[in-house]
């Protein structure tokens, strides 16, 4: 197998070096400048504040560079790993030109898997590249605690028209506010523990709303059958698929540019599963009503997320389950 991955060495010469120049010589800029400083400001930078104040001038610098450095190694290395990328995705265009299959050559399966290894580190470093220039900036992720679903949604026309709008009663029900973008997230993972307060409170607030009631209920059922059989949601590591995929499936797009929600690759969970839906009439039904379930809560919830918070939908236990049931029963094919 062809080897992509970018030269450490490559990877590390020129920010490195350019780094311990600069530093090397401001320090010696500095020197200079404490050498012929004057006596009066010799003098008044032997107070408190004026030595904190020096401290600051001469480290404050250092510390830009070395931020500068972080930055440039991990550009040059996405930009490595991208031509790295680039060079697997001609080989495979090569490969499905000379009429190659996966099943005809094991080698396509092989470069596949090296794509999709390159493409996580690639989004690996993106995501921690942002992650430490939000930090060193001074901003903060706080959760949204806007309203999850708005009260119109997509409901079907079939249930607008047997369930017509009633007026609410009782001063409860009036004062009573929807739950949030972080709570409705938070209520799709389930509660962490036995011990997990925030958790529980959350999930009884859920399921106080009629479409989410719904979802949470099957969605428990089918986790504690899957359970049974030793599937764990917190066991399973998809490839966790775009958030503009998600709006894609939202928005009604099915087949190949909406594939990437399949990304459940263990093995195991994916025959087991399909062993029960087989043998288990119940448990296929129920899979199905949690799809349309899913489904239906996701083309609510779409119109409010934005992109970061469909990726943290993405990683719940509930989003999860879908991944799975949903490839399993062809759901984005």
């Amino acid at each position: 197998m062809p080897d992509f991955s970018p030269s450490p060495r490559r990877r590390q010469i020129a920010p490195a070096w350019i780094g311990y120049a600069l530093t090397a010589l401001w320090i010696f800029a500095a020197s200079l400048f404490f050498w012929f400083l004057p006596d009066t400001a010799e003098a008044e930078s032997e107070s408190g504040p004026g030595k904190l104040l020096l401290v600051f001038a001469v480290l404050f610098p250092v510390a830009l560079i070395w931020i500068a450095v972080f930055v440039a190694q991990a550009l040059r290395t996405m930009r490595q790993e991208t031509v790295a990328l680039r060079g697997a995705l001609e080989k495979l265009v090569q490969s499905l030109k000379n009429g190659e299959t996966g099943a005809q050559n094991p080698a396509l399966q092989s470069q596949l898997a090296e794509i999709a290894t390159l493409t996580r580190l690639t989004d690996n470093r993106i995501s921690a590249l942002t992650e430490q220039t939000l930090r060193r900036q001074g901003k903060s992720s706080t959760p949204r605690m806007e309203a999850a679903l708005s009260e119109a949604g997509h409901q079907p026309a079939e249930d607008a028209a047997a369930q017509p709008a009633l007026p609410l009663s009782g001063p409860n029900h009036a004062e009573r506010m929807p739950i949030s973008i972080a709570e409705f997230i938070r209520a799709l993972d389930f509660p962490k523990t036995a011990d997990d307060r925030d958790g529980f409170r959350i999930m009884r607030r859920a399921m106080e709303e009629r479409r989410l009631s719904k979802l949470l209920s099957v969605a428990q059922d089918l986790l504690s059958v899957m359970s049974e059989d030793g599937i764990y949601m917190d066991d399973l590591h998809p490839d966790l698929p775009m958030a503009r995929v998600w709006r894609r499936f939202a928005n009604g797009e099915r087949g190949i540019t909406i594939s990437a929600l399949g990304g459940i690759r263990d093995r195991t969970a994916l025959t087991l599963v399909k062993s029960r839906m087989k043998a288990d009439t119940d448990f296929r039904d129920k899979a199905h009503n949690f799809l349309r379930e899913f489904d239906t809560v996701l083309r609510n919830f779409e119109q409010t997320a934005d992109d970061d918070e469909l990726n943290a939908m993405a990683t719940t236990r509930s989003a999860r389950a879908f991944m799975l049931l949903g490839r399993v029963a062809g759901t984005f094919d």
